[in-house]
């Protein structure tokens, strides 16, 4: 009799699709498993929670499969406790990276987990699919496996009171060895115009960053998909999708010559199906001479990542890093705005060794080198990674604190109950070298790059500054100074950003629990009224409801600065009211595609624009008075719908947008009306 096995890669849905993406690695298990196990086993994949428990609703499966993430764990657990309450016999599995790294810590995770079974460990195919035939074997009784003795390569379970931790499976050295679950129709029911397609081309990392999960020896060596397979499951994607997007999920795309083949492959599917148009992926750290050819291969589709982390050398030595040099970054940041793609750089706050002076250089000096987008993340204390572990923590004096995980949280009915669950992450607030008040100091600065800088949110006025001898990093400060202070336009946004930033914090994780164990917690995190990411909802808010105080702040600033070095004459005054008035109406409410305005000026806008605004505007003032149409192309308006499909309208959903999106691309065209046919101009 064919046994049925549920595999889950589950994302919470409560607020919005938190994790929208496909379930892809545990597709792969999934994948391995049915072609070994051919018709002794059936495999049902399940995204939403929705979905995996009308199916638990319908039929009793042999066995259930997660996919365990920071951003579904107790989603996990919970469903795992519904299903052992209703069915003691069925086993539950756990795999992916969310498991610890010191063995004291997994005796407490499997002792706290007791609806777990089996916990498979690192690289899943070979050892998941091991597993379910050795249940298989055994008549699906889990009691009886782990009284068998049986080895079971890379499993770690308990019994008799015992952690029992087998060795770890050698890594597949041929990924085609798995079956591609695309190519076997596992994954069609997920092209739902929600969720990112995904595929990975190679597997593993050369870099032994300490913060990672694959910063430890057990991923060092880089494993490849065959170059057919990639080119089968990308033809097989572009047939079925009508999302824009294409996520790579390499750690380093773009570093090996292999990646130069795949992105071949990607433009001439671009050039004859329009798709992808935009392809998400982490660049390589190393090669970047290699990674910016992927990127003129794609044409500006492909983002450049420079994730340096951080730029302190004290820093970079405690987390085993080794950045490339600045010269290359600015040579990242000068391709990509050539090839019009987007770049961006991972700055991580309160990394051991880590400052309030450091963090600052860190980001400015990205900046400076013209890196599009500069994201400032928070140290996460991931299980699976070596800083993580106690040793770390008591060498580098590191304070952490907990808070719930951004969008990850909902209410879900599982077997007849209704159970609220959201998610929790511990995060590094304070170090030796980092005190509290300046972490805070630090996290305003990420505001303020996320307002004033991410998405070109002010290229016209730095590139005029900049013509004059202002740094894009002086701008930046000299904003965050005035956005802080009293009268500020923007100085309500920053004080409830910053005590949220404080608020969302609990000492340990017991008050956090107890926290959010309280059904009505989670539902007032649903509605927004509590949990929503404090940065992207500011940001959200900010760049959607907020241009024009936005504007007000970025112009007084550029003011500051222009009289500072003697440029601020009558006739550069008259070009910054325009040049505001015209910045401001291609970004303002960005989600109203129907919105058009004339723009009437004596500036030849257009010409500046050729000219990337870097130019001394009195060049280019004209005699009579110029007529723009500032509003959004056809196409524009199609990407933009696309997205708030995706994203919702709420502020979290439109601040996830800002992150995912290439805002940038979206800010209204502007046309000079005589370019125009007659009709329209009329």
């Amino acid at each position: 009799m064919t046994k049925r096995v549920y595999f889950a890669d589950l994302t919470h849905t409560g607020q919005v699709v938190a994790a929208n993406i496909f379930p892809f690695g545990v597709s792969l298990v999934a994948a391995r498993a049915k072609s070994q196990l051919g018709d002794r086993i059936d495999v049902d994949i399940f995204k939403y929670p929705a979905d995996l428990a009308a199916a638990l609703e319908r039929e009793k499966p042999a066995a259930v499969c997660f996919s365990h993430y920071l951003w579904n764990a107790r989603l996990c657990a919970t469903f795992a406790e519904h299903i052992k309450a209703t069915w003691p016999g069925v086993p539950v599995i756990f795999g992916g990276p969310n498991y610890p790294v010191d063995a004291a810590d997994q005796d407490q995770f499997l002792i706290d987990n007791p609806a777990v079974d089996f916990v498979v460990v690192k690289e899943g195919e070979v050892a998941g699919a091991g597993l379910i035939a050795a249940l298989l074997d055994h008549g699906f009784d889990a009691d009886a496996l782990k009284a068998s003795g049986e080895p079971l390569p890379s499993v770690h379970f308990r019994h008799a009171d015992e952690t029992v931790r087998n060795e770890l499976a050698p890594r597949l050295t041929d990924l085609t060895e798995t079956p591609s679950p695309y190519l076997m129709g596992l994954l069609d029911k997920f092209f739902d115009d929600v969720l990112i397609p995904v595929i990975e081309t190679n597997r593993g990392c050369p870099f032994g960053c300490s913060f990672c999960v694959e910063g430890i020896l057990y991923y060092n060596k880089v494993r490849w998909f065959q170059e057919d397979r990639t080119r089968a499951e990308l033809e097989y994607i572009a047939e079925r999708t009508n999302q824009p997007d294409l996520l790579i999920s390499d750690s380093n795309f773009g570093m090996y010559k292999q990646d130069i083949e795949t992105c071949k492959m990607i433009a001439a599917l671009q050039k004859r199906t329009g798709w992808p148009k935009y392809v998400q992926n982490s660049s390589g750290k190393n090669q970047k001479e290699r990674v910016v050819e992927a990127a003129r291969i794609l044409g500006g589709a492909m983002i450049l990542t420079v994730s340096i982390q951080s730029a302190d050398p004290v820093v970079l030595r405690n987390v085993n890093r080794d950045n490339i040099s600045l010269n290359q970054i600015v040579d990242v940041g000068r391709e990509a705005e050539s090839l019009g793609a987007n770049s961006y750089c991972e700055i991580i706050l309160g990394l051991p060794g880590d400052s309030k002076e450091g963090h600052f250089n860190s980001v400015l000096s990205m900046i400076d080198a013209g890196i599009n987008d500069v994201l400032s993340y928070q140290t996460m204390m991931l299980p699976g990674a070596e800083i993580a572990s106690r040793a770390s923590r008591e060498l580098h004096g590191m304070k952490t604190r907990w808070r719930v995980l951004p969008r990850c949280f909902g209410q879900y009915d599982i077997l007849g109950s209704k159970v609220s669950v959201a998610e929790i992450e511990e995060i590094c607030v304070a170090n030796d070298t980092l005190s509290f008040a300046d972490y805070l100091a630090c996290r305003a600065l990420s505001l303020t790059v996320e307002l004033f800088h991410n998405s070109g949110a002010f290229s016209e006025l730095t590139a005029l500054l900049g013509h004059f001898g202002v740094s894009a990093s002086e701008f930046l400060r000299t904003v965050d100074s005035l956005a802080n202070s009293d009268g500020s336009p923007v100085q309500a946004l920053y004080a409830v950003y910053l005590r949220e930033n404080v608020e969302k914090l609990r000492d340990t994780r017991e008050s956090m629990l107890d926290y959010i164990n309280d059904p009505e917690i989670v539902a007032k995190h649903i509605t927004g009224e509590l949990g929503s990411g404090e940065l992207y909802k500011a940001r959200a808010k900010a760049h959607f409801w907020q241009q024009k105080e936005l504007h007000a702040l970025a112009f007084q600033a550029g003011r500051v600065l222009l009289k500072g070095i003697g440029k601020l004459s009558p006739e550069m005054e008259e070009y910054l009211v325009a040049l505001e008035k015209y910045s401001l109406l291609r970004k303002e409410e960005l989600h109203d595609t129907g919105t058009t305005t004339i723009l009437e000026a004596q500036y030849d806008f257009s010409a500046l624009a050729d000219a990337e605004f870097r130019t001394d505007p009195t060049a280019f003032r004209c005699e009579d008075v110029r007529r723009l149409r500032i509003a959004h192309t056809p196409s524009q308006q199609e990407t933009i719908r696309t997205y708030l499909k995706q994203y919702g309208t709420s502020a979290d959903g439109l601040g996830r947008l800002l992150l995912r999106a290439h805002v940038n691309k979206l800010y209204r065209k502007a046309t000079p009306v005589d370019e125009l046919a007659p009709e329209r101009a009329a």
